[in-house]
């Protein structure tokens, strides 16, 4: 597991690199693409479903972008997209093609729907933190104008 986490490190880095991410910003990006896949295959081993293990690591990966951004003012949606990538569930999407491609409509589409679900979870993980750290801030500012 640790291999696979170095590699969801260096595969966010890599990302990060893309979208013209510069400095100290790269090595946060990574790290919070080491943080998810981390919760994703620990949420496996002890047996929770793929889905549900994608939710949980989007959600701590998200906590991670939202704090880091506040801390050193960049825009999380950044540090969220590279973080997000290692958790993509891109080989879902391979198969539900292939299965249609091969006929095999079934499957296929029980393949798309796992694929869905798995990409919604991690939309909902993303979003839920993201409210609630805009309701949080949201708070904080509208007590200091009372």
């Amino acid at each position: 597991m640790l291999i696979e986490v170095i590699a969801a490190f260096f595969v966010a880095y890599s990302f990060g690199i893309l979208f013209n991410i510069k400095g100290k910003h790269l090595i946060i990006a990574g790290c919070g693409g080491a943080i998810g896949w981390f919760l994703y295959k620990f949420c496996m081993q002890i047996g929770i479903s793929e889905t549900s293990s994608l939710f949980v690591a989007s959600v701590g990966f998200s906590i991670y972008c939202e704090t880091c951004a506040r801390l050193y003012k960049i825009p999380s949606t950044i540090l969220s997209v590279c973080c997000l990538i290692p958790l993509v569930p891109g080989y879902g999407i391979y198969n539900t093609l292939y299965l249609f491609l091969i006929k095999n409509y079934i499957l296929a589409v029980n393949c798309g729907f796992t694929t869905l679900y798995n990409a919604c979870a991690l939309a909902l993980g993303i979003i839920l933190i993201s409210a609630l750290y805009r309701h949080n801030t949201l708070n904080k500012k509208y007590k200091k104008i009372k």
